[in-house]
């Protein structure tokens, strides 16, 4: 048996377009005799470096065949392998420190947090292998290793320490402390951002942490995959796919079609559910005939901008209401009144990016009607609570009641739109109060 899993790993230690799925499966039913073999080719690496040649690739599968056997042991080699300079790891390794190294290191970890903390603070060690060490990390907590006191005290050290670390590495964590939802680490976010240290191509602007911060979409407690070392890689661009495939033009212009169809879908539904007949129950709920109920009701002022199914449709991200308590669970409620919340609902349905598909664009001055018209009415909102509750600055009235946008953005995108269209002669009392509460 030994020597035929030694033939195996022979087979493997040299890159081949063909996966290797036979050699796999005699490495994988004989763990305990391929394990030693795996352990120094990940040795081997770390030794030999770029010396070891591009067509090398046994160390590169030994560290998904590891991690699947859960091979504790080989934590520090794998955190050696990961510490060595960002050119070095991307030739030894690729993609895989994207798209696997995380899970890797997850599923080898060993206990010694001293070590991934000591690895993640090294300025030398490639940010995105950090950010996946972090990742681990941020799993420990999530299946309560590592105490939530010593985990924000570990991210606070990294927000407000003197040295540079890298520079990816911030995208990361704020992500990771929306992700955890921590509320109460709000302000390391901020700081983030204030100091452009976040990517927002990556994770996108502050108001998309916020919605992060809320979103519970992901798979509960878990942002770790099972290891099936096989299944993980042999669908790899790097090997021959045994399925023929579409070029890429074809295979695009296929899901442009389909996601054109979609969308026509959805308007047409869209426009079936607007027609409302005369005896259909009224839509407000009231449990009358449409005819009896609303139906020659004046609109309100948010249906002059907008129908309220459009406005349901682009809050689909806004963090939902509070219901019923879940154990754990965070909601706006908890930290922000009703008010402040309607208020933010008029800015967000304003200022969010609204993904519209390309075959079916909107007009500029469109756009702007709708813009102008939320935060006029954010702007009517926002006066009353100044002035039943005494504000006097822009930032007190941040630190209070300002969720997503603070009121220095929000308010010159107003007086932005006022400028070019301004039928109620707004743009004056909105530019006076404006540099009022700015101080």
């Amino acid at each position: 048996m030994e020597d035929t899993v030694q033939k195996a790993i022979e087979a493997i230690t040299q890159y081949s377009t063909k996966f290797p799925q036979k050699e796999f499966d005699i490495i994988r039913a004989n763990k305990e005799e391929a394990t030693p073999y795996l352990r120094s080719a990940i040795d081997r690496a770390i030794a030999e470096k770029k010396e070891i040649g591009e067509d090398a690739s046994l160390h590169f599968y030994a560290l998904y065949l590891l991690a699947e056997f859960q091979d504790k042991e080989s934590f520090p080699r794998i955190m050696e392998l990961a510490s060595l300079p960002d050119d070095t790891l991307d030739f030894l390794i690729g993609d895989a420190v994207t798209e696997g190294l995380c899970d890797i290191l997850y599923y080898t970890y060993n206990g010694d947090l001293k070590l991934l903390k000591q690895t993640i603070c090294n300025v030398h060690v490639d940010d995105f292998a950090k950010s996946a060490m972090l990742g681990v990390m941020k799993q420990l907590y999530l299946d309560q290793v590592l105490s939530k006191q010593e985990w924000q005290d570990f991210i606070r050290k990294i927000v407000y320490g003197d040295e540079e670390i890298g520079d990816y590495i911030y995208t990361s964590l704020a992500a990771t402390i929306c992700e955890c939802h921590f509320m109460e680490m709000l302000p390391e976010v901020k700081r983030l951002y204030r100091d452009e240290r976040v990517d927002p191509y990556a994770i996108g602007e502050f108001e998309d942490c916020i919605d992060m911060m809320f979103s519970y979409r992901t798979e509960a407690n878990s942002c770790i995959c099972p290891i099936d070392a096989a299944e993980r890689l042999k669908h790899w661009a790097m090997f021959e796919q045994q399925e023929s495939e579409l070029d890429f033009d074809k295979l695009q212009e296929k899901v442009y079609s389909e996601m054109r169809k979609e969308d026509i879908r959805k308007m047409r539904n869209e426009r079936a559910q607007k027609k409302i007949g005369r005896n259909d129950p009224c839509p407000c709920g009231s449990g009358k005939k449409y005819k009896q109920c609303c139906l020659n009701k004046p609109k309100s002022l948010l249906d002059t901008i907008e129908s309220r199914q459009e406005r349901e449709k682009w809050l689909e991200y806004y963090p939902p209401a509070k219901k019923d308590d879940e154990d754990g669970r965070i909601y706006l409620e908890d930290f922000f009144s009703q008010e402040s919340i309607e208020t933010d609902k008029m800015i967000y349905l304003a200022l969010k990016h609204r993904a519209i598909p390309i075959w079916r664009p909107e007009r500029e001055d469109v756009a702007d009607k709708r813009k102008r018209g939320y935060l006029t009415a954010a702007w009517n909102r926002f006066l009353d609570t100044v002035e039943k509750e005494g504000i006097s600055s822009f930032s007190e009235y941040d630190d209070k009641h300002s969720i997503h946008y603070t009121c220095a953005d929000w308010t010159g995108v107003l007086q932005e739109l006022l400028q070019e269209e301004d039928e109620e002669g707004l743009l004056g009392s909105v530019r006076d109060f404006c540099k009022k509460m700015k101080g």
